[in-house]
């Protein structure tokens, strides 16, 4: 009885310390991806001269084609090839391989993986960009504190902070940060075409995962806005643009930038990933159900930073 009773205390700690995850958004089995395209209408995903941590993903009759160099990790590794790409279509084709210096796993096809993840962000960014948030505008260094932001109420991303920016012009030495607790999400709905060129930084906890940079318009993966994200990498090689960029309606350019976080969407257009990019997804996070599980069977058998950009 006194064993029993200890598994059972050990085991209400184990639910005591985990994390609340009914706030916010949640991208579901996307948080396996980096990059996440659409492919839709047969285009391609252009790879040249990159480098990524987190795998890919190639939605629908997408193609890609990797004239390289270009080196793939799993997301948080350190071991070159490890990152995986995958797609939704079987293999008729989809995937060319240019040049024998490209190092990575796979490819992998007909996995529902890709076609989950990508139905679940979509859906995200339809139900977010519906929310009127609070007005912000971005010029040169600008600072956005989470806490200003229009409290949601909706399922989808409750108690998220919601934004709604209205004008943007920066250039590459200009950041944007943005303030808010670790337990916060900020959700920044735009409506036009962006040259994302400035640098992101965030303070106060708040992580990558945890703000969304959420394009809308457009609608049947077309229309969209043009999202084009060129920081400089090459001169500010420490500094990264920031957060989840979610643009399934429009098309995609990803030039000589350093992005922490993830790029997802690109619609009937073909997506540039080229010129020095490195884009570093943080691992994926397990669900807290799989984390009780895991709790159970350790104490079952009696068993008593992230870092900072790679430059």
């Amino acid at each position: 009885m006194k064993r029993s009773a200890a598994i059972a205390l050990a085991l209400l700690l184990v639910f005591a310390a985990l994390p609340c995850f009914a706030d916010g958004f949640n991208i579901g089995t996307a948080s396996n991806f980096a990059i996440l395209y659409e492919g839709n209408g047969g285009h391609t995903l252009q790879t040249t001269n990159v480098t990524l941590y987190g795998n890919v993903g190639v939605g629908s009759t997408g193609h890609m084609t990797d004239s390289g160099p270009s080196t793939f990790y799993a997301a948080g590794s350190t071991v070159p090839g490890s990152g995986t790409v995958y797609f939704s279509a079987a293999n008729t084709g989809q995937f060319s391989n240019n040049n024998a210096a490209n190092q990575f796993s796979g490819p992998v096809f007909n996995s529902s993986i890709v076609t989950d993840a990508l139905s679940t962000v979509n859906a995200l960014n339809s139900a977010l960009g519906g929310i009127a948030g609070t007005s912000i505008t971005i010029h040169n260094n600008t600072t956005i504190n989470a806490s200003s932001g229009v409290l949601s109420t909706l399922p989808a991303c409750l108690n998220c902070r919601i934004f709604t920016l209205t004008s943007f012009n920066t250039t590459n030495s200009n950041i944007v940060t943005i303030n808010g607790a670790a337990s916060d999400y900020v959700v920044i709905n735009i409506g036009f075409s962006v040259n994302f060129n400035n640098q992101v930084t965030l303070t106060g906890g708040i992580t990558e995962d945890h703000v969304l940079w959420n394009f809308v318009g457009g609608t049947n993966l077309n229309g969209g806005p043009t999202l084009q994200i060129n920081t400089n990498a090459s001169s500010y090689p420490s500094l990264a643009a920031q957060g989840i960029f979610l643009d399934p309606n429009g098309a995609i350019s990803l030039t000589n930038a350093n992005i922490t976080g993830r790029v997802f969407g690109g619609g009937t257009h073909d997506l540039q990933y080229v010129s020095g990019t490195t884009v570093d997804a943080p691992p994926a996070v397990p669900e807290p159900a799989a984390l009780i599980l895991f709790g159970t069977g350790v104490l079952a058998v009696g068993s008593a930073s992230r870092r900072k950009f790679r430059s």
